[in-house]
């Protein structure tokens, strides 16, 4: 697995847990919060990169 594959394995893997944030609160807020889920996304995102850069090492 290449750095670019790496990145864009946690980039997908932000795009989607902003998404199902975005989702949850529609449903228990009845609004979406689109600030904590970009903040959530960002989170997301940079553990999926550095778990999959830790097993690329390995």
């Amino acid at each position: 697995m290449t750095h670019v594959s790496t990145l864009g394995r946690g980039v997908a893997s932000g795009l989607a847990g902003t998404l199902v944030w975005v989702v949850v609160s529609v449903f228990v807020l009845g609004a979406p919060d689109l600030r904590r889920a970009a903040v959530a996304g960002l989170g997301v995102a940079a553990a999926v990169a550095v778990v999959a850069e830790l097993a690329r090492l390995r």
